[in-house]
């Protein structure tokens, strides 16, 4: 399996494919606005600022040609975020990988999970992301907020 952080150029070539893949594996688990956010990011978010610091992440796990896994984080996760593998390759560590790089790109990250989605969970405590409240979701479900820097913890091996 190989990871891609997407650059500018890379997410317009795939923006279709991508939404398509999420729309087709995310097990209607996706948030509107975070798929709205998805479809309206401004690809100049993909790239550094003048400070180093990126708008949002998209990251890419392929095997092959074939597209296994993707995340996508904006704002560091405040402005949507979202981890989606294709069901035949669940439970291979992939979305943990691409959480792991999406951090690692960011600096600090963090996302809303719903307490029923229990695979994004352990995702998210395997990483050592901190669950730090909970909230109804926006569908009315129980949802923990999860929280972590990557440059104050030590690496954590997927």
């Amino acid at each position: 399996m190989d990871l891609e952080l997407l650059t500018q150029g890379r997410w317009r070539s795939e923006k279709k494919r991508l939404i398509g893949f999420a729309l087709r594996f995310g097990d209607k688990r996706l948030a509107v606005a975070t798929m709205h956010a998805l479809r309206t990011l401004d690809d100049r978010f993909l790239a550094a600022d003048a400070h180093g610091v990126f708008g949002a992440v998209i990251v890419v796990a392929t095997h092959g040609n074939r597209i296994v896994g993707f995340g996508f984080a904006a704002d560091r996760g405040e402005g949507g975020s979202l981890v989606v593998v294709h069901p035949d390759a669940r439970g291979l560590g992939i979305g943990a990988k691409i959480v792991e790089a999406m951090i690692g790109r960011l600096g600090s990250m963090t996302c809303n999970v719903a307490a029923d989605n229990t695979a994004s969970m352990a995702i998210c405590f395997k990483l050592g992301m901190k669950a730090v409240s909970m909230h109804r979701g926006p569908t009315g479900k129980p949802t923990l907020r999860f929280e972590k820097t990557s440059s104050a913890e030590a690496p954590v091996s997927v």
